[in-house]
């Protein structure tokens, strides 16, 4: 009798998808803003998605947590405080933590996420029980209006630019980023697959280049998520460079990563130009 074998698919397009043999699905939900799945998968251990697009695993999760808060870390002066707009998982809080941020606080739209994550992922999700993380469950975007605190660095750690999120992709909204940095602050964002969701990357681009006087976009190879190679962008009011300073080493994040992810293949670079 041949067995029957359970897979998660997530759909780049109507003739590609990746697929991942599961050996359990743990969570299925609805709510307010979105469906969430857990899966227990063969190769990559925990899955979580939103939406059907995968959002972490427990096997890779460590590169894009490591490159959207490592990265513009080493940028200018060494920064203290940090706002992190969605990021429910906890996973760029628990990095922030690790780098000492004096203050944190984290935004999150949707109170499921930080509970399936506190329950599934709980190594990750420990970080809002540190003292120095302020989790609120709200609108991001409601927060940045009704906020007059300055921050050093503001992340958006957000899904695609399609349903809730897709007004953190808006000239509207990095105004409001602008007013909220500090002198010499940085915002980063998520920018998608430059291969599969050139109009993420473009969308942040055009965006940030309509406020900031400074922009720069660098990649990361992350395996789960469309195609592997994987976009962010960042923008500031000053110039933008790197520290000199020994860095501190993650399991994917280092100094050679960190001045190497600025050099781009020629496509993405007439994406963003």
């Amino acid at each position: 009798m041949r067995l029957i074998e359970n897979w998660f698919s997530e759909r780049y397009s109507e003739n590609l998808q990746l697929s991942f043999r599961v050996k359990d699905q743990l969570l299925s939900i609805k709510t307010d803003y979105q469906r969430i799945d857990l899966f227990e998968t063969y190769d990559f251990g925990k899955l979580l998605s939103i939406d059907g697009t995968v959002q972490l695993t427990e096997k890779d999760e460590y590169i894009y947590h490591e490159m959207i808060t490592m990265v513009p870390f080493y940028f200018n002066k060494r920064p203290k405080s940090a706002l992190i707009i969605g990021g429910g998982d906890g996973g760029a809080a628990k990095r922030l933590v690790d780098l000492n941020f004096e203050r944190i606080v984290n935004v999150e739209i949707d109170r499921n996420v930080v509970d399936v994550s506190k329950k599934y992922f709980p190594e990750i999700a420990k970080s809002f029980d540190n003292n120095r993380v302020e989790l609120i469950i709200g609108d991001g975007i409601k927060y940045m209006k009704n906020s007059n605190e300055k921050f050093d660095r503001i992340i958006i750690d957000s899904t695609d630019p399609v349903g809730p999120a897709e007004g953190l992709f808006s000239k509207d909204f990095y105004k409001n980023v602008s007013d909220h940095l500090s002198d010499g602050g940085i915002v980063v964002t998520q920018s998608g697959s430059p291969y599969y969701q050139p109009e993420a990357l473009s969308m942040a681009n055009k965006g940030m280049k309509s406020i900031f006087n400074n922009v720069l976009t660098y990649i990361a190879f992350i395996p789960t998520y469309p195609s592997g190679l994987w976009s962010f962008t960042m923008g500031s009011n000053k110039d933008m460079s790197i520290r000199d300073e020994k860095k501190s080493f993650g399991k994917y994040f280092n100094e050679d990563v960190l001045n190497g992810c600025f050099k781009l293949p020629e496509f993405v670079k007439k994406l963003i130009d």
